[in-house]
C-alpha cells in the first residue's frame, strides 16, 4: 500500500459523514454497484461495534441510493451480503471475505472492526480484481504498508496520530520527560500502536521504563501484572481490548502496586459497556484518547440514524462505518467502472485527498449529481 492511502479517506474516519468531492471526469453514471459488510456481530467483546458498523453501513448504501434516485443518476448502490466474523477470528473473516468476492461479487468488501481482521479481507482483495476493501474501524499503522494491490483503505484514522494524543495527554498529566510503561495486547493493534507510541514518546523526551505483551485468552494475567508493576514509571499506557482487560485489571489490583489513575487506554473503552466488562472500580481514574466525530451535525446524523436503525446499540465509531459505505457507493460513481484501479481511484477522488467541495450528511443528493457531473 502507498504511505499516503492511509490519510486518504482518514479526514472522513473523524467526522461522521464528512463527504469531500474533488474534481472528476463526466462518466460517472450507470455503474451498479454492489457493497457487502464483514463484521463481528456475534461473539464476545466485539458485537455491539460490529453490529453498529453493519447498520451504519447498510444506512449510507441506502441513503446514497436515495440520492442516485433523486438526482437522475443511472446506476445503483446495493447492500448485497453483511457476514457475521463472530469476535473477528481471522479464519472467520477471510471465509466470510472470500464468500463476498467469490460468490456475491460484491465490488467493496467494508470491514471488519479489528486491525488484524482487517489485513485478512485485504488479503482476499489483493487477490481478487475488481474488489476493494474500506476498513471501517482499523487502526494499525500495518495496514498502511500491507502489500495489498492497492486494494486496501480505511476510514478511520492511524495510530500514528492516536499515539501523538496520547503523548500530548500524558505530557499534560506528568511532564515531557516522565517515565511510562507501556503494555499491549499481542496482535496487529496492540503492538502496532504500542510501538507508535514509543516512538513519539521518545522523541518528545520522555522515557519507557518497560513493555510488556500478553496474549487474548489466557487463563492467566498474573505473571503481565507482576511484570508491568516491577518497571520504573510514572504512568501507564495499556492498548488492549475490554475482554482481556477485564482479565488483566484484577491481577493489577491483586499486585497492590497499580493506581488505575496513572493508567492511559485508548479507544477500545471509549464505550459504556467497557465499564459494564471490566467493573467500574477497577476503572475508576482512568484515562484514554479516541477519535472522535465532529463538524457537519454529527449528532443530527446520528438521530436519523437511530431512527432508521432503532435497535443499533451506538458507539462512537458507527459514522466510520456510514463514511465508508457513501464513499464507496460515490467511487462506483466517480469511477465509471467497477475494476480495482478505477475504484481505487475513485475512492481518492472523493476522499478529499485533493481538496474539492465539502458535502454534510443531508446534501448526497447535491453530492451524487455533482459527481456524476464530473463537478
Amino acid at each position: 500500500m502507498k504511505k499516503n492511502k492511509s490519510l486518504v479517506l482518514a479526514t472522513v474516519a473523524v467526522a461522521a459523514a464528512a463527504l469531500f468531492v474533488s474534481t472528476v471526469p463526466a462518466n460517472a453514471a450507470g455503474v451498479d454497484i454492489r457493497v457487502g459488510t464483514v463484521q463481528p456481530m456475534s461473539g464476545a467483546g466485539f458485537a455491539a461495534y460490529g453490529t453498529g458498523l453493519a447498520n451504519a453501513a447498510a444506512f449510507g448504501v441506502t441513503s446514497v441510493q436515495a440520492a442516485m434516485t433523486a438526482a437522475g443518476v443511472a446506476g445503483s448502490c446495493k447492500m448485497i451480503a453483511q457476514e457475521d466474523s463472530v469476535s473477528d477470528a481471522p479464519s472467520v473473516v477471510r471465509e466470510a471475505a472470500t464468500k463476498l468476492a467469490k460468490s456475491d461479487k460484491v465490488n467493496f468488501i467494508i470491514g471488519s472492526l479489528t486491525s488484524g481482521a482487517s489485513l485478512e479481507v485485504g488479503t482476499v482483495t489483493a487477490s481478487t480484481s475488481g474488489v476493494i476493501g474500506i476498513a471501517s474501524a482499523a487502526s494499525s499503522p500495518s495496514l498502511t504498508t500491507f502489500k495489498d494491490n492497492d486494494t486496501l483503505f480505511r476510514t478511520y484514522p492511524s495510530d500514528l496520530l492516536q499515539a501523538v494524543a496520547l503523548v500530548k495527554a500524558i505530557s499534560k498529566a506528568y511532564g515531557n520527560n516522565s517515565w511510562v510503561t507501556v503494555g499491549a495486547i499481542n496482535n496487529s493493534f496492540g503492538t502496532g500502536l504500542a510501538t507508535a507510541f514509543k516512538r513519539a514518546w521518545i522523541k518528545n523526551g520522555g522515557h519507557i521504563g518497560g513493555t510488556v505483551l500478553w496474549n487474548a485468552g489466557a487463563a492467566s494475567y498474573d505473571s503481565e501484572a507482576a511484570a508491568l508493576v516491577k518497571t520504573k514509571r510514572n504512568a501507564f499506557v495499556f492498548v488492549d481490548y475490554p475482554d482481556s482487560f477485564a482479565k488483566l485489571a484484577p491481577a493489577l489490583a491483586r499486585t497492590k502496586k497499580w493506581d488505575p489513575a496513572t493508567t492511559f487506554m485508548t479507544e477500545a473503552f471509549n464505550d459504556d459497556s467497557a465499564l459494564a466488562t471490566v467493573g467500574a472500580s477497577l476503572m475508576n481514574g482512568i484515562r484514554g484518547t479516541s477519535a472522535k466525530t465532529n463538524g457537519t451535525d454529527a449528532a443530527g446524523w446520528k438521530t436519523a440514524f437511530n431512527a432508521a436503525y432503532p435497535k443499533n446499540p451506538g458507539t462512537f465509531v458507527d459514522g466510520s462505518g456510514f463514511d465508508a459505505a457513501v464513499l464507496a457507493c460515490l467511487a462506483g460513481i466517480s469511477a465509471g467502472n467497477t475494476t480495482s484501479k478505477g475504484l481505487a481511484k475513485g475512492l481518492r477522488n472523493v476522499g478529499g485527498v485533493n481538496g474539492g467541495t465539502s458535502y454534510s450528511w443531508k446534501e448526497l443528493t447535491a453530492a451524487v449529481k455533482d459527481v456524476a457531473a464530473g463537478k
